[in-house]
């Protein structure tokens, strides 16, 4: 068996859309609706065109031995589902999966069920799927074929433009989003500090109400902590003979960088709940390891957006 490097293009263009069929309809009949699974928006799952071609290149040289097409495809596919991983999560900053779950798991990206079955799917590939192909692909003249392929080539490479675009639009969002959040943590704390001089009751509520580091509930809590400030002036008439410079130029500042933070969030939910639907709603499995809880932030943002959308169609 050995194949052209068009036939290899063609071959991995099948299983593409083949992987892309298979995964749409596994999870759209979980849903209970069409889901377009995966990176790209058109019907083409990389992933899966290239474990396929992977394993009929690492097998072709044991057609005759299915223990060792087994384990071709074992170790075959198993390096590339693991640098692939590594690298998509490297440049984008998630996992578009994650198998930490599993049990004889490295790091999330390959676990030992998968390679197991890996395995039997390059034997079952070799024996029954791919001579089916190559059957069907034997009766299609060869003009017909070299256009579709150049159509699709176009469309595919369209298609992986807009997708990294998007994908590198959702890193720079979790990325800015994770800065905001530490800075909200910072102010928290430093609000924390100036209400302590302020009043020591204050001490008390913030040890009962701990703060979970999450965009939302620390935007909630500069806001209790704002109005905490507003309060005590009120009830202090004294409060500026009390102060020292330092603290109110403390004070100032906390209010003037509450404003900020507050101005950057609006427009960071605005912006990510328009722009990432369908990318994080086509990979519900996805995690970002090392921005966990903007990812999470954001994925409840649209699923609250779209519950709103849902109550104005009833």
């Amino acid at each position: 068996m050995s194949y052209t490097p068009f036939q290899w293009l063609v071959f991995f263009y099948i299983y593409s859309f083949l992987g892309w069929v298979f995964e749409s309809s596994y999870v759209s009949l979980r849903k209970r609706k069409f889901v377009n699974r995966g990176f790209m928006k058109g019907p083409f799952l990389p992933i899966y065109g290239s474990g396929a071609v992977m394993m009929l290149f690492v097998s072709e040289p044991f057609q005759d031995n299915l223990v060792l097409t087994y384990f071709a495809g074992v170790v075959g596919a198993t390096l590339l589902e693991l640098v692939t991983g590594m690298a998509l999560e490297a440049i984008f900053k998630v996992r578009y999966w994650d198998y930490s779950n599993q049990k004889f798991n490295y790091k999330g990206y390959i676990c030992l069920s998968s390679s197991v079955a890996w395995g039997f799917f390059t034997i079952g590939m070799n024996q029954w799927l791919h001579p089916l192909v190559m059957g069907v692909l034997s009766g299609i003249p060869m003009l017909p074929l070299v256009i579709v392929t150049a159509i699709v080539t176009v469309g595919v490479c369209a298609d992986v433009t807009v997708s990294v675009k998007e994908a590198l639009d959702l890193r720079d969002i979790l990325i800015r989003a994770e800065e905001m959040r530490r800075e909200m943590v910072l102010l928290r704390r430093r609000a924390d500090v100036i209400i302590a001089c302020l009043d020591d009751s204050w001490k008390e509520f913030v040890e009962e109400h701990p703060g979970l580091e999450r965009i939302e509930e620390i935007h909630n809590e500069l806001e209790e902590r704002l109005n905490k400030m507003k309060e005590l002036r009120k009830t202090l008439p004294s409060m500026d003979d009390i102060l020292t410079e330092s603290q109110k130029k403390d004070i100032e500042a906390f209010k003037d960088m509450l404003g900020k933070v507050r101005e950057k969030h609006t427009k960071y939910e605005k912006r990510n709940v328009r722009t990432f639907r369908q990318r994080i709603a086509g990979n519900p499995s996805m995690t970002s390891p090392k921005y966990p809880h903007s990812l999470e932030n954001l994925k409840k943002r649209l699923q609250a957006e779209k519950n709103h959308r849902e109550e104005e169609n009833i």
